[in-house]
């Protein structure tokens, strides 16, 4: 075999050797994915139609998939903390010190990550015991 041809074929077998690579991963991803089926309206539809003409997706479905991703990412996760009412007062005092004006009882429970029904009880004792006063509407 000559030197030219030796390179040329030596090119070859690493690029099918690397295509096969590459088609075995996207098997290995194409297992380990799901299939959902969306249904859109027409204006929607055509509004993604439009990204995908003027190049911006290579597909609705690689619109659909980023959107889906650029959600999921959006998304936030909240835990809620199991702690008695007392230690509910002093964080809502806390935070009501360091945030003064007017806060929703809703802000301050994702804030601190507190059950919303431990919030409201114990904003409404400390209402009722002077600790607190209600905001002017």
């Amino acid at each position: 075999m000559n030197a030219p041809f030796r390179k040329v074929y030596k090119f070859w077998y690493h690029l099918v050797s690397k295509w096969d690579d590459l088609t075995q991963r996207q098997k290995l991803l194409e297992q380990e994915t799901y299939q959902v089926a969306v249904r859109l309206s027409k204006a929607d539809y055509a509004k993604v139609q439009q990204l995908v003409e003027a190049g911006l997706y290579r597909s609705s479905a690689d619109f659909l998939r980023e959107a889906v991703r650029d959600k999921l990412g959006s998304m936030e996760v909240v835990s809620v903390r199991n702690i008695d009412s007392r230690k509910a007062e002093k964080m809502i005092e806390d935070y009501l010190t360091k945030h003064p004006g007017p806060n929703f009882a809703s802000e301050i429970a994702d804030a601190l990550g507190l059950d919303y029904s431990l919030t409201f009880k114990t904003i409404y004792k400390l209402l009722e015991e002077g600790r607190l006063r209600k905001a002017k509407t």
